[in-house]
């Protein structure tokens, strides 16, 4: 799994959203496509737990182009 994804995880876990969200958006390109929906979702917990409902809500629109079905997501679109 993408090293992006596993410092993304870390950083949510520490309370460090903003961040973790920064740290997917400026690399996505750069990760492989078959686990962008992992690292998109990474970014999107990250703005869930910091009650960042608007950019919630763009990675879901984000998501939802990957991966239509995703439950998490729903209630974001």
């Amino acid at each position: 799994m993408s090293q992006i994804i596993k410092e993304a995880a870390a950083l949510r876990s520490q309370g460090n959203f903003d961040a973790a969200i920064s740290l997917v958006e400026q690399n996505l390109a750069a990760i492989d496509p078959d686990v962008q929906v992992v690292a998109l979702l990474q970014a999107f917990y990250a703005a869930v737990e910091a009650k960042n409902t608007p950019k919630a809500k763009e990675l879901a629109q984000k998501l939802v182009a990957l991966e239509p079905q995703l439950p998490s997501i729903q209630q974001y679109l």
